[in-house]
């Protein structure tokens, strides 16, 4: 079962975050994909990039992932496939946005449950992030593509300084921005019944703790998707009273 919620927030007229969730049943077992998009560039460029990603990697779901998956190919043939379609997009997006004249670029972060492998794939650039939450922990899977994020993992600031670094907005890696030698992150791993994982944009989290996602979004508090939807909502009225300016996007999902 999943959830999401998006708005453009308390302050700009345009959400230029996107998003997607889809499902799929295959030799009895559903498949679960879903991605999250935070658009960059002038605010049609930021939506259209953005959305012309998460359009183009479902249609990369229903159709190059389900021939791989009636072909039996392994995940790391689904992870190479999955590459080559990010590369395409970024070449795309490039090409748009030098015949309109345009800066235009998104982030990217995605999740894929195959439990005919018994695997999750996911896939990440930029600075939007993907947690994964038990019962007894939150635990962020990705790494911030971001000045700010490279700082804190070269020892150079801390994460509690990072938080108020004014720099927070400054990508080194996304897809498009003009960028030809863009390269993405890629994780898998086994996952277990119950366990949630949560992708959201950088406007959900920068306002609230780990702490407050934890206690809102661990597996043992969401009984359905009601509940769930509830707390999303929950987290983005705390996240618009605590004076977040940006988009605000977050996609919960509950493996059952």
């Amino acid at each position: 079962m999943f959830s999401y919620v998006s708005t453009e927030g308390a302050v700009r007229k345009v959400n230029q975050d996107s998003l997607f969730a889809a499902e799929a049943e295959f030799r009895g077992e559903n498949i679960f994909f879903a991605a999250v998009c935070d658009g960059v560039g002038g605010l049609s460029s930021g939506e259209k990039a953005s959305g012309f990603v998460c359009k183009r990697i479902n249609e990369w779901f229903a159709e190059d992932f389900a021939d791989l998956m009636r072909r039996s190919a392994p995940v790391l043939k689904i992870r190479e496939s999955l590459d080559d379609r990010l590369h395409q997009l970024n070449d795309s997006i490039n090409a748009y946005a030098e015949k309109h004249a345009s800066d235009m670029a998104t982030t990217f972060t995605g999740i894929l449950i195959i439990p005919q492998l018994k695997r999750f794939l996911t896939a990440h650039v930029g600075d939007s992030r993907l947690y994964k939450i038990t019962d007894d922990e939150i635990k962020i899977l990705t790494s911030d593509h971001s000045v700010v994020g490279q700082d804190v993992r070269n020892g150079v600031i801390t994460a509690e300084m990072a938080e108020k670094d004014p720099r927070q907005n400054q990508l080194t890696n996304c897809i498009g921005a003009g960028l030809d030698d863009t390269s993405y992150d890629y994780s898998i791993g086994k996952y277990a019944e119950g366990d949630c994982y949560m992708l959201c944009t950088d406007g959900f989290r920068k306002k609230i703790t780990s702490e407050d996602i934890h206690f809102l979004l661990k597996p043992s508090s969401n009984e359905d998707e009601r509940i769930m939807s509830a707390h999303l909502e929950k987290l983005k009225n705390k996240v618009i009273k605590g004076g977040e300016k940006d988009n605000i996007t977050a996609l919960m999902v509950k493996l059952c």
